[in-house]
């Protein structure tokens, strides 16, 4: 480990092989940080903080501080978060609230800087969040998701895999997989997100059937149960779509609508 002599490192931490740590920053107990990880200069790693290896963690980004939820009461609760992350200057990721349970990121994300993730959020892989984008406690957003810069989800909102906000948009319902939102307040589905479809590598034939499932949900008037039942029935049910349908029958808070 390379720690600045200025850094406050807590012997129960648990510090991986090649860490190097900036002036000023302080890592509590029952921490750990894992191998090559990288943490600028005045970050604070809270107590039950687990980071993943391959990390880049920039100046003053706090990790693992206490839920903003009134129902916590000091109770062991964890921040993990995964490996290749990059967090960037003043963003806060917060532990979760209630008893042993856990705010999750998974691997290869970006968090711009002042982006927050609050209480029990679970966040997947090769995520973007862009500046001072915000998540309410318990979202959950899907692998390749991006994130525009000051949108905010509203506690329990799911955003789909691959979904792309637009800047500015406060979600309260859910953003379906593979479709863009963008609009402000209650953003409406604009478009399918073509672009991050095929960055993601889908084939022509899988973005062709999600364009149809699109087509059904948004301009076909269906309910949204209607809309599940016809893409699961009319289209060929590749995983995309599969994951799509299931998406759209388990959301509790309902999802985006059309323009």
């Amino acid at each position: 480990m390379q720690a600045h002599e200025t850094a406050v490192i807590h012997p129960g931490a648990k510090i991986g092989e090649g860490v190097q740590v900036g002036a000023y920053s302080i890592i509590e107990a029952d921490t750990q940080i894992g191998d090559r990880t990288v943490i600028g200069d005045r970050v604070s790693v809270k107590q039950f903080t687990r980071v993943g290896p391959d990390c880049r963690i920039h100046t003053g980004a706090v990790l693992g501080d206490f839920p903003q939820d009134t129902k916590f009461k000091g109770e062991t609760s964890y921040l993990t978060i995964g490996k290749g992350n990059v967090i960037r200057e003043y963003a806060t990721l917060h532990r979760a609230s209630g008893q042993d349970a856990e705010t999750v990121i998974g691997d290869h994300n970006m968090f711009m800087a002042q982006t927050h993730v609050a209480h029990n959020c679970r966040v997947g892989s090769y995520v973007n969040m862009a500046n001072l984008a915000t998540l309410g406690g318990f979202v959950q957003v899907g692998d390749r998701a991006f994130l525009g810069g000051l949108m905010a989800a509203h506690q329990f909102v799911r955003i789909g895999d691959m979904a792309m906000v637009g800047g500015g948009s406060i979600l309260l319902e859910d953003a379906p997989p593979y479709m863009t939102v963008a609009g402000g307040y209650r953003p409406p589905v604009v478009s399918l997100n073509t672009v991050g479809l095929m960055r993601a590598g889908l084939s022509s034939e899988t973005r062709s059937q999600l364009k149809k499932a699109y087509r059904i949900l948004i301009k076909s008037g269906a309910t949204l149960s209607q809309a599940a039942a016809r893409i699961r029935s009319e289209l060929i049910q590749t995983p995309e779509i599969a994951h799509l349908a299931a998406f759209l029958e388990s959301s509790e808070r309902g999802v985006c609508a059309g323009r």
